[in-house]
């Protein structure tokens, strides 16, 4: 809305088109009349584009198009800041020409419908998400289109990023002009719950896919895809059942071990084999045929436990709940053994060693004693996985001399008692990897053999890399482990295995037999993990107006959106149904209002918040006199007010809640109404106070000094002006009625009218000469862009002697 400068006992018409021009529109907002200056205003409210606010995350996984959605953050004054998706609008319209048009002026998409029937919601539009372009934000309009939704928009804040400053012009350009309109904002919840997590800026090479920041949308990790191991839902099962705090002591037992940031806090590394220190030593051996691999320990800790959503290196299964082991050990088998008892000593439920030896059959008893170790040490309780090798062969294949066929090699420790032997499945496919070993006997399962892992000394930059081996599935399913330990810490390590294999996913490759199924196994120790809710509202709610209630409800076992949502109070009793509802409170004061959400199984769960029933006292506004002003003694003088009250279900305050009253008692007062005449008596100055006082007590006031002098011997003619209402907002290619009435003080006659419209700062202009006229506003001007307009509408009367008398 245009400010203007009123003139004495103007009254303020405003008017507001709706685009096109021609349309209908209605007005937000009056100008008080009167001689005096307004109030100061306040200062527009400002945006700057500041790369140092960074939203959580850059972007969010795309719909089923795949485009990625950025992210962009505001930053207000008090330096909190709100994530938004930067090319996103939720419109709301039940009118398909209304969305179509909103379609055309963005070159817009839908993304996402939201029909509230289809959850047993009543009262609510239908809502699109819409991508929009906003190469057509108009900038310049942003600071008066927020002044226009909200009068004390101020201050100077910060967006992240060009693109999201635009998309709030856009927002603000649709709200202003009438269009039901929201801003996709993105809450700052828990990751794992929402399926996202930050994991290195960029990775190198293919691992099953192209790289993804987010750990859920990996081959290795995802519930889709081949492999659908669900390592991502098996986190957020976790996280909802309230599991993830519950920690599983993880040792690797390896070398070339550098801890950094994803190496989960509070790890130990001890050395086997002293003076070697346990960390920041290379491996002293070769990776097969040669290979070099002189931070194995590292990647291998990697695959395991590396911590997810830090925004650095990669993400292992046990990175949630894993306290790590760091076991230094050559990988001889009596070092072995005494780097088992280390780890077993420092309370670790589960050990991984990803190295093997293929020991000729005539000397398999030499593996004797490392297997009566392995199988001694599963006996006391600890799970051990070790790979099963990269050489293509079949472990369990037997060669025949002189007619005498047995099992020429032993994969050791693969094929120890006690262990549980770790194939390889390729990059983002349930097919075995072409190098793992095999067998169906003594390979128990498989995991994905192509993995991302976190740096090391070698590879230092903040990177995702592609690895493959089965040195790296075997630590992948003992993290899987660790997880399903840590969904019931009470489970036995013979329970915990049974879960693994019986919950493993059958495969067809008969070379592989089964492979790791995360979120399966997980789900069968949770059991029916009830729904989790937040309630998005509370607190202070005002009297006698819909207040809105919102519950965020995630179930492990259903889909989105879950549950049956029944909402009570303890006052008013039940509420309603359904995630959100819209309630009117209309009695004051504190109650407990719960959310109580039941699963497709019957589990519950509920969730309450105080919401405290409030009064809000009316807002008056005096608008003539205006301070200061001089009036004479015996002459008619026109006292008109408003109040807002946002507990009225128009939040106006009634006329006859309104009450004047002079601090002269001899004048005639009280007086109630908005828009009343009185008549003063005596010279002298005084102050005129008009009060509004609610239904349940809650008062407000305004006050103004005046003078009142003696009348000069012609007094001009009392005028007041009877239609338009003050704060009326009529349509401006419809006729209105302007008319009113006037009589001299002496009786005198004629008297001749004159009515006046004023435009902002533009002169006024004369559209009548009678008492009531018709007055088509753009027939006089051109309301020619979108916008609130305030048009001022003036009587003024001519005495036979030349004294005008306006209002």
């Amino acid at each position: 809305m245009h400010q203007i400068r009123n003139v004495s006992n103007e009254r303020s018409r405003p008017i507001r088109p709706r685009a096109p021009w021609w349309a209908l529109a209605t007005a937000d907002a009056l100008l008080a009349s009167g001689c005096a200056a307004p109030p100061t205003p306040l200062p527009p409210i400002s945006f700057t584009v500041d790369p140092s606010v960074v939203p959580s995350v850059a972007e969010l996984p795309g719909f089923e198009d795949g485009v990625p959605r950025p992210l962009a953050a505001v930053a207000n004054d008090d330096g909190s800041v709100a994530d938004f998706v930067a090319d996103e609008i939720w419109l709301t319209t039940d009118d398909a020409g209304e969305l179509s048009a909103f379609l055309a002026r963005w070159n817009g998409e839908v993304l996402a419908t939201f029909v509230p029937g289809d959850y047993d919601l009543t009262g609510l539009s239908t809502g699109y998400l819409v991508r929009v372009d906003t190469a057509g934000a108009d900038l310049d309009r942003l600071s008066d289109d927020l002044r226009a939704l909200d009068a004390t928009a101020t201050g100077a804040h910060r967006v992240s990023s060009a693109d999201g400053l635009d998309l709030l012009a856009v927002a603000s350009r649709e709200a202003a002009a009438g269009t039901d309109v929201g801003i996709n904002w993105v809450g700052g919840g828990a990751q794992l719950r929402s399926r996202t997590t930050a994991e290195a800026p960029t990775g190198v090479g293919s691992a099953g896919g192209a790289y993804d920041q987010n750990a859920f949308t990996w081959a290795s990790h995802s519930l889709l895809g081949a492999q659908e191991i669900g390592v991502g839902e098996a986190w957020r099962a976790l996280d909802i059942a309230g599991r993830l705090g519950n920690r599983v002591k993880v040792a690797i037992l390896d070398m070339g071990f550098q801890p950094d940031a994803d190496t989960p806090t509070g790890w130990l590394a001890i050395s086997n084999a002293p003076p070697l220190a346990p960390t920041g030593t290379s491996n002293a051996l070769s990776c097969g045929s040669g290979n070099p691999c002189p931070w194995h320990g590292a990647n291998v800790a990697s695959a395991a436990m590396a911590v997810p959503n830090n925004g650095f290196g990669a993400a292992g299964p046990a990175g949630p709940v894993a306290d790590a082991i760091l076991v230094f050990t050559l990988y001889d088998f009596f070092t072995s053994i005494t780097a088992l008892g280390e780890a077993r000593l420092l309370g670790a439920r589960i050990a991984n060693m990803s190295y093997s030896a293929p020991v000729p059959w005539y000397l398999a008893w030499s593996v004797l004693p490392f297997e009566a170790a392995t199988f001694g040490f599963r006996l006391s309780g600890m799970l051990l996985f070790a790979a099963a090798g990269n050489d293509d062969r079949d472990v369990d294949a037997v060669g025949c001399t002189f007619g005498v066929c047995f099992e020429r090699t032993w994969i050791t420790p693969c094929e120890n008692a006690g262990v549980i032997c770790v194939g390889a499945l390729a990059g983002g496919s349930s097919a075995r990897a072409s190098y793992s070993n095999y067998g169906a006997k003594q390979v128990d399962i498989f995991g994905p053999g192509t993995l991302w892992v976190g740096p090391d000394p070698d590879a230092p930059a903040n990177q995702a890399r592609a690895i493959s081996g089965t040195s790296f599935a075997s630590p992948f399913v003992a993290g899987v482990a660790a997880l399903v330990w840590a969904a019931d810490p009470s489970m036995s390590a013979t329970t915990v295995e049974n879960v693994l294999m019986s919950t493993a996913h059958p495969n067809g490759d008969p070379r592989v037999g089964r492979h790791v199924n995360a979120f399966g196994a997980v789900r069968q120790v949770l059991g029916n993990v009830p729904p989790e809710v937040t309630i998005n509202g509370g607190g202070d709610v005002p009297f006698n107006l819909m207040a809105q209630l919102h519950a965020d409800v995630v179930d492990v076992e259903d889909s989105f959106p879950c549950c049956t949502v029944v909402w009570s109070s303890n006052v008013d009793g039940q509420l309603g149904t359904g995630t959100g509802i819209v309630h009117l409170f209309t009695t004051m004061g504190s109650r407990v209002v719960t959310a109580r959400a039941t699963d497709s199984g019957g589990a519950v769960t509920e969730a309450s918040v105080v919401v405290n029933v409030i009064n809000v006292a009316p807002n008056v506004t005096l608008h003539a006199p205006t301070e200061a002003a001089v009036v004479f003694r015996t002459a008619v003088v026109q006292l008109r007010g408003s109040a807002t009250d946002r507990n009225e279900p128009d939040e106006t305050l009634a006329c006859a809640n309104l009450t004047w009253t002079s601090s002269v008692g001899s004048d005639p007062f009280p007086i109630v109404g908005c828009e009343v005449s009185a008549t003063f008596t005596s010279n002298g100055a005084r102050v005129l106070t008009l009060t509004g006082t609610d239904s349940l007590g809650a008062s407000d006031a305004e006050s103004v000094s005046i003078t009142v002098v003696d009348p000069p011997p012609n007094l001009p003619p009392n005028v007041q002006v009877t239609s338009p209402q003050t704060g009326s907002s009529p349509p401006v290619h419809l006729p209105i009625t302007l008319s009113g009435t006037a009589n001299d003080p002496e009786g005198a006659t004629p008297l001749t009218y004159q009515w006046t419209t004023k435009l902002g700062s533009n002169a006024p202009i004369v559209v009548g000469n009678a008492p009531s006229i018709e007055w088509t506003p753009n027939e006089t001007y051109s309301f020619n862009q979108e916008g609130t307009y305030t048009v001022q509408v003036r009587l003024n009367v001519t005495d036979p002697g030349g004294n005008v008398g306006t209002d």
